[in-house]
C-alpha cells in the first residue's frame, strides 16, 4: 500500500497542477463541488462544453459502478476482519479492495487526460488555481 501511495504521489508531482485537481471533474460525490461549477467561467467554447460533457458521461457510470463495488468490498473486508475468517480469505478480500482502488484511480486519471486535451493551457492553469484555492479553503475549514 505504501509503494502504491508513493507511486501515486510521484506521478502527481511530475504532472502539471491540473493533474492533481481534475479527477474531481467526474462529478458530485467526489468530495467537492459539481462538475459544472468547476468549469464555469473558464470561457469554454460551445464545442469544449460539448466535449467535456461527453467525457463526463463516458466515465461517470464506470466511476460510480467502481466506487459502489469498492464500498461493498471495504464493508466485506471489515466484516471479515471482525469474524473468524481465515487469513487467506481476508488477504483475498484486501487484494480485491486494492484492485478496485487502482481501477478507480485509473478511470479518474483517464478522464483527467481526456479533459486535459480539450482545455487550452490558460484554461488548465485557471482551473488548477481554482481547485487549489478550494482545497486550501477546505483545509482551513477542518
Amino acid at each position: 500500500m505504501l509503494k502504491q501511495s508513493l507511486a501515486t504521489l510521484l506521478l502527481c508531482s511530475t504532472l502539471s497542477p491540473l493533474a492533481v485537481v481534475l479527477p474531481t471533474l467526474a462529478g458530485p460525490g467526489d468530495g467537492g463541488m459539481g462538475w459544472g461549477a468547476k468549469v464555469e467561467n473558464l470561457n469554454l467554447t460551445p464545442e469544449q462544453r460539448q466535449n467535456l460533457q461527453a467525457i463526463r458521461q463516458r466515465y461517470q457510470s464506470q466511476i460510480e459502478e467502481t466506487r459502489t463495488q469498492l464500498r461493498t468490498a471495504k464493508d466485506e473486508l471489515r466484516r471479515l476482519m471482525a469474524s473468524n475468517a481465515s487469513d487467506e480469505q481476508i488477504r483475498a478480500k484486501h487484494a480485491q479492495v486494492q484492485q478496485l482502488q487502482q481501477k478507480l484511480a485509473t478511470l479518474r486519471f483517464e478522464s483527467m487526460l481526456a479533459t486535459r486535451k480539450i482545455l487550452t493551457p490558460e484554461q488548465r492553469q485557471a482551473l488548477a488555481e481554482r481547485m487549489q484555492n478550494r482545497q486550501g479553503q477546505r483545509r482551513l475549514e477542518r
